[in-house]
């Protein structure tokens, strides 16, 4: 009994982080909550509101355009000033995207001009605080606790957000999207004073040496060109694509292919939030014990299974099953890339890194909707059999990574030993 006590208390603790990963983490129920209204509807409200499936996958790809200026400026100025203000004018960024397109539509704006503009300064603002937040959090808590940390925006948000989507969908249908909107704002709004009012900006730590001294190159100013990086970035690069092709899609896939409900569709993404919540403290874990690349792999592994499967399954209850195991599956790797790159540079640089990392490899998925496009329109399954391919590519991309850079196979589990 006391050793079970004395297991529970260490992920207690784990769960607990003080401080900035603390504040994050509450902040993020209401971010999340927010966010979670609407965004996993978004196809379906455009849909409902007279957009074509092709002007659907132009909304997503200039949404996804404009993310790409956000998270290197964000990065860079987080790394010359505070990593606070910059996550502040993110968030205020998401909170004022979302409120234009709730004055759109009450307003009775034109549609699409309007929510071009809100959708564009939210994207802008979702990725311009991605490298100052996990800066914060990497330098907030000690090396072995970083995989947790880097979890803390997804655990307790996920679980608390778990009825949301279906909340959502309930509120859109019956009663107007602009209410969804509503409530939105008014959450991202209170996530935005709690990151004002908890978050801290962390002390500097000491000149951290990165954990490939083998495999660097200097430029002047310091700049650290880290080969084994290179991998990775065009395996999360083509993961990009892959999920920007399908993703403004799968919900029409459900409800136009297989013929579901709206709200059954809605609390499938309920559902999902809460396992992914829960496989996001069970990926912080692994990362801590296995390192970046190997949760990645089995990740990949278990997505391009459950994707697989799911390509020959017409009956809209058992494509809900798998639907709910791929996220959560899809769910692993989330923390890996940035424990990965934050272990990897100094933190005079850290930010910048990691913004920069966000946009290389998100640029191929501007190119993901627009493909996405044209199969669904051909033959809504070719979505799902393309991204099987891809996370199959990617499998091996991660699994050749570690194989032939065996030291980055403890990149995030707190050991020192470049052996394996």
């Amino acid at each position: 009994m006391g050793e079970d006590r004395s297991r529970f208390g260490k992920l207690f603790v784990s769960i607990t982080l003080p401080g900035n990963p603390r504040a994050i983490a509450f902040s993020g129920i209401f971010h999340t909550g927010a966010t979670s209204l609407w965004w996993p509807l978004f196809s379906i409200f455009l849909f409902s509101e007279g957009i074509g499936i092709l002007t659907i996958a132009l909304v997503v790809a200039v949404g996804l355009g404009l993310g790409m200026v956000g998270a290197p400026l964000g990065g860079i100025l987080a790394d010359r000033g505070k990593r606070k203000d910059v996550i502040l004018l993110a968030s205020g960024s998401m909170l004022g995207g979302t409120a234009l397109i709730l004055i759109g539509l009450v307003a009775n704006l034109p549609t699409l001009p309007s929510i071009l503009l809100g959708f564009g300064l939210f994207s802008i603002g979702g990725t311009f605080g991605t490298g100052a937040t996990r800066a914060i959090l990497f330098e907030s808590v000690s090396e072995s606790q970083r995989g947790i940390a880097m979890s803390s925006p997804y655990v307790l948000p996920s679980l608390v957000s778990v009825p949301m989507p279906f909340i959502g969908s309930l509120i859109g249908q019956g009663y107007g999207w602009a209410w969804v909107f509503l409530i939105a704002t008014l959450f991202l709004g209170i996530a935005l004073v709690i990151k004002w009012w908890y978050l801290r900006e962390p002390s500097p730590e000491s000149p951290m040496r990165p954990l490939i001294d083998g495999h660097k190159k200097q430029r002047p100013g310091g700049w650290t060109i880290l080969g084994p990086i290179l991998p990775i970035i065009g395996v999360y690069g083509l993961v990009s694509f892959g999920q920007q092709m399908y993703g403004p899609f799968l919900p029409l896939y459900f409800t136009r292919y297989l013929g579901a409900p709206v709200n059954f569709y809605g609390l499938l993404a309920s559902i999902e939030l809460g396992m992914m919540g829960v496989l996001a403290f069970v990926s912080g874990k692994l990362v801590d014990r296995l390192g970046a690349l190997r949760t990645a792999t089995l990740s990949f592994a278990g997505e391009a299974v459950a994707v697989t499967v799911m390509v020959f399954v017409r009956n809209v209850l058992l494509a809900g099953g798998l639907y709910e195991v791929w996220g959560a599956i899809g769910m692993f790797d989330t923390v890996s890339p940035a424990v990965y790159i934050g272990a990897s540079v100094g933190r005079e640089r850290r930010a910048t890194t990691i913004g920069s990392f966000s946009v290389a490899t998100r640029l191929p998925g501007l190119a993901g909707p627009a493909l996405g496009g044209v199969l669904f329109e051909a033959f809504p399954p070719f979505i799902l059999i393309a991204y099987s391919g891809i996370v199959a590519v990617a499998c091996f991309g991660t699994w050749w990574t570690n194989r032939h850079f065996r030291h980055l196979a403890l990149q995030g589990t707190g050991k020192s030993s470049p052996s394996v």
